[in-house]
């Protein structure tokens, strides 16, 4: 069966992708080889790489530029491990599902920040709990900016004015989810509180954004439920142009004025 040059590479193991570069550059296989001296590297594709060999040679290759070749394919390789998403799971463990805990990923992220955090969640529930550890970090790195987007619900049938509910929620957020000074960046969406249903939208987003170079988009509110119990998902990247994106993104909602700064209590 004939296989493609990427077919073939990607049926070997890197680490056996490692021994037959090696064994290219020294001279130990060429494409005279017979077939037997590649299935140490490459199994039931031998036959194949051996073609893949002989090819780049007709071509002209020496086996000092294949050998680099197969380091590049390499080095490829491990940056795109570097950079694959990674499942974030809250919820029981399932047997032969590589996962990583809510709680643990989140609490990381607190202690990896450097110079900005961006945190966006719909539903706080005893936020000290979970915000101690990025209060720490806080007090070790004075310049870190924390800045939190947040939703400011209006209950069903509540008449109460937007100020006095904003006020009301600025107390709350300072007594159950960060009583430590400095009082961060907090910001809200004021459509949330409109008394007409039509035009009321809630912020929903559930983000955490590291210095914008990693990010974990979540299904996880900022609760313990949400992070150690829940059948929660999450996908965790170390992808600077989306998490230059998500940032830039509510920066804008915030220098339009369509997000607002809570008041300091």
């Amino acid at each position: 069966m004939k296989h493609g040059a990427d077919k073939v590479l990607s049926e070997i193991g890197s680490s056996h992708l490692v021994n037959f570069a090696s064994a290219v550059g020294a001279g130990w296989v060429y494409g005279e080889s017979p077939v037997s001296a590649l299935v140490p590297f490459a199994s039931e594709a031998a036959d194949s790489l051996l073609g893949w060999l002989r090819g780049l040679e007709q071509a002209g290759f020496s086996p000092a530029q294949i050998e680099r070749l197969l380091h590049a394919v390499i080095a490829g390789r491990e940056r795109d491990h570097m950079l694959a998403p990674d499942l974030v799971v809250s919820g029981p463990d399932v047997p032969g599902v590589p996962t990583a805990d809510t709680y643990a990923v989140v609490q990381s992220l607190f202690q990896e920040a450097e110079t900005e955090i961006v945190l966006a969640g719909y539903a706080f529930y005893n936020g000290r709990l979970l915000f101690e550890r990025l209060a720490e970090q806080k007090a070790k790195r004075p310049g870190l900016r924390i800045i939190f987007h947040v939703d400011v619900p209006r209950k069903h049938g509540d008449t109460t004015s937007p100020e006095a509910l904003v006020l009301r929620y600025a107390s709350e957020f300072r007594e159950k989810h960060w009583p430590w000074q400095p009082f961060p960046e907090v910001y809200f969406d004021p459509r949330a509180l409109d008394t007409d249903s039509k035009v009321r939208a809630s912020l929903h987003a559930k983000v955490v954004v590291v210095d914008r170079r990693k990010i974990l988009l979540t299904s996880a509110n900022f609760t313990e439920a949400a992070h150690q119990k829940n059948i929660e998902l999450g996908v965790l990247c170390s992808l600077p142009y989306l998490a230059e994106r998500v940032c830039s993104y509510f920066e804008a909602l915030r220098s339009t004025g369509q997000l607002r700064r809570l008041p300091e209590p």
